[in-house]
């Protein structure tokens, strides 16, 4: 049952099972997972409810709708755009439905240098294997390849470069190239979807789903969770408390919300909440062609370029994806004011996009404060940014090898690149906080898992280290950035947790 804010008319209190916090990648699951168990579930979602009816594919009206503070969420100093859904379904409404499992090399990292059990990549494959059928992930076919993709493919065939079409969580895609603003058509198989369409189709008398209700404290008794206060927006400036008292809590409200949550509650017991967090910042390389590209008719993220990142080399680097952004988002990068703003716009129809998204450090830190929330505090190290430097040159090759007259980098002072001996720009322009527009929609860690109580916020199957009855599970658990859009493993970890919690119910909701 969907609760939306408008329909509670005061205050309300519940008893129930387990109670989720979030609706995305992870809670959806988690949700599923224990109503299949049996168990009386209340999930608590900050963002509201709105059917696949309600997105008009119009930016002004969706990205206020669907985003977390409208869109308008960065870090500081360096001002990067953190990208993320604030909505039943959580970000998975407004991604480009793109799936990577986690590399091997990743999960070595988490096992051998942070000390997390049972993330073998046999154990995982389990995992994988159980969610990717029902949100229908499948590779995209060659038909579906749209010019801005095949820049990238053939570019990739040309220059000696590994590559492949993107595996994403879609069925009979229409390719409007409209997915950042939710699918109108219903064919992402997001957990709006999925998970909790099957939730209110299966379970809808044991599940309650609160939309615009945003959880404010957890209330704490020893070792134990006892319950969680939160705020629901009813319109209009109104606005109802609700206490929601459970044998088990589940906090998937993502790498910021997540760590919001457990400070305000006062529950960082051992200083390490929020911190070690990363993003994947990325660059956007803007090539312009003679002829007119279109990229915004068809699939937006449809192929990658992993030449140069752990898929291929083991390490640390960047990967090049394919991407398409409607008017609104994509004139953001863009450098200039005025004339020179416009006459870039101008050429809309004849760019080819592509990102160059580096795996970066957990060198950021979530923190209380701020008028809009949260605080990201969050600089580029000096080795990512030499990583995104050699990305974006290694763009700007592609680009130019498929025929751009030109490519604009997304540096704050108008660079233009028309030729090798132009590559010096990139590096000579420089990419600190006062030189380039970064973006990004991958925040992780700030709660990591881990075997080290001292290094770590959650342990192993994530429950918060010092309490009995408490579990994290989103992308705030990851010890390290993946280097690959992440929401699949988000959504193996999920799994993984509901799992465990099935196999020791008793031991965790009893309190023995």
């Amino acid at each position: 049952m969907i609760i939306p804010g408008r329909e509670v008319s005061g205050p309300v209190t519940e008893r129930t099972d387990v109670c989720v916090i979030g609706s995305g990648a992870a809670g959806a699951i988690v949700a599923w997972e224990m109503a299949e168990q049996g168990h009386k579930v209340v999930l608590l979602e900050k963002g509201g409810y709105h059917p696949r009816q309600d997105f008009t594919q119009r930016e002004d009206q969706m990205i206020p709708m669907l985003f977390k503070n409208c869109g308008l969420q960065f870090t500081i100093p360096d001002a990067i755009a953190v990208a993320q859904g604030s909505c039943v379904g959580g970000s998975t409404v407004v991604n480009d439905a793109v799936c990577f499992r986690t590399p091997d090399t990743v999960l070595g990292w988490w096992k051998d240098d942070h000390k997390v059990e049972g993330v073998d990549p046999a154990a995982m494959k389990r995992h994988f294997e159980k969610v990717e059928p029902r949100i229908s992930v499948t590779e995209v076919l060659p038909f579906e390849l749209n010019r801005n993709n095949l820049i990238l493919k053939d570019g990739c065939e040309k220059l000696g470069w590994a590559g492949a079409p993107n595996k994403r969580n879609c069925r009979d895609c229409r390719q409007c190239g409209l997915c950042h603003l939710g699918c109108y058509y219903g064919t992402k198989q997001s957990m709006l979807e999925t998970y909790i369409a099957d939730i209110e189709r299966v379970h809808g008398e044991s599940v309650k789903i609160y939309a615009d209700a945003g959880a404010l404290e957890l209330a704490r008794s020893g070792s134990r969770v006892t319950g969680v206060g939160a705020s629901v927006d009813g319109g209009a400036g109104t606005a109802n408390p609700l206490n929601v008292k459970a044998d088990l809590f589940v906090v998937c409200a993502g790498t910021i919300g997540s760590s919001e949550l457990l400070l305000k509650s006062g529950l960082d017991i051992n200083r390490r909440v929020g911190r070690n967090v990363a993003i994947h910042p990325s660059a956007a390389l803007i090539g312009d062609f003679p002829e007119e590209v279109r990229g915004h008719e068809g699939i937006p993220m449809a192929y990658h370029c992993y030449e140069f990142s752990v898929l291929k080399t083991g390490k640390r680097g960047f990967m090049l994806e394919s991407i398409s952004l409607p008017p609104y988002q994509f004139s953001l990068p863009l450098p200039g004011f005025g004339f020179d703003h416009k006459e870039l716009m101008s050429r809309y129809e004849h760019y080819g996009l592509m990102g160059a998204m580096v795996h970066d450090q957990s060198v950021g830190r979530a923190r209380l404060g701020g008028p809009l929330g949260t605080i990201l505090e969050y600089e580029l190290a000096p080795e990512d940014a030499k990583i995104l430097v050699e990305g974006m040159r290694n763009a700007t090759r592609l680009l130019l090898s498929q025929g751009a007259t030109r490519v604009i980098t997304s540096q704050k002072k108008k660079t233009v690149v028309h030729g090798e001996e132009d590559m010096y720009l990139i590096r000579h322009r420089g990419v600190s906080a006062l030189d380039i527009n970064l973006a990004s929609a991958h925040p992780q860690g700030g709660n990591a898992m881990g075997g080290d109580p001292k290094r770590a916020v959650v342990d192993s199957n994530s429950r918060a280290y010092g309490f009995e009855n408490l579990f994290v599970c989103d992308a705030s658990v990851f010890p390290t950035a993946v280097g690959v859009n992440p929401q699949l493993t988000v959504m193996a970890l999920a799994s993984r947790l509901g799992e465990h919690i099935g196999e020791s119910w008793a031991k965790y909701a009893g309190g023995s």
